[in-house]
């Protein structure tokens, strides 16, 4: 004998709910006092302007060494001038006239003219080093005080991530499905 049967079934579901969602960003209180103390600090620093007094701070204690040696070199330099006139006058036969004595107020001049250049000279490089270095400083105290403004104006903008946020969401879902089974037999 046979026989077959079958079953079938139909099923529907549906889902829905609410999703609530909060957020909160806050900055510890060490956090926000470390950062309000930060910014008091710096708060008001305007740029520095160069002050032409600093300058001497930066000049070098060495600067007289170096124009009284170069000095030394100028009166050995000059001595040698004065030998080597007094040598040419003698080859001429050049003894008390006229002309003499102005080859060497001439000589004189010149090098009381060279003297007065070099110690300028040597003062004007000491000064203009020194004020290249004040400079510098003063350039890079004010480089810092602005990367200090602006870490901090960085820092501030954390401020305006400190509150509580709120989301919320609904979710809806849809399901459904057919099942059809068969079954059967045979028997003698």
């Amino acid at each position: 004998m046979a026989s077959i049967g079958g079953s079938g079934s139909k099923s529907k579901s549906k889902q829905s709910g609410t999703q609530n969602q909060v957020q909160t960003n806050t900055l510890s209180d060490r956090a926000a006092g470390m950062l309000n103390q930060g910014i008091s600090d710096v708060q008001g620093m305007s740029y520095g302007r160069f002050d032409p007094a600093s300058i001497g701070q930066y000049q070098s204690p060495y600067t007289r060494d170096v124009i009284d040696a170069s000095l030394g070199q100028a009166d050995q330099r000059d001595a040698m001038a004065r030998n080597q006139q007094r040598s040419d006058f003698a080859q001429a036969g050049a003894f008390g006239d006229d002309r003499r004595g102005i080859y060497e107020a001439e000589l004189d001049g010149n090098q009381s003219r060279d003297r007065a250049s070099l110690i300028a000279g040597l003062n004007d490089k000491a000064f203009t080093d020194a004020r290249g270095i004040a400079q510098g400083e003063n350039q890079n105290e004010n480089q810092y005080g602005l990367a200090l403004q602006a870490l901090l104006a960085q820092l501030r903008g954390g401020f305006s991530n400190e509150g509580t946020q709120t989301m919320q969401g609904t979710t809806t879902g849809k399901s459904s499905g057919y099942s059809l089974g068969l079954t059967g037999s045979y028997g003698k």
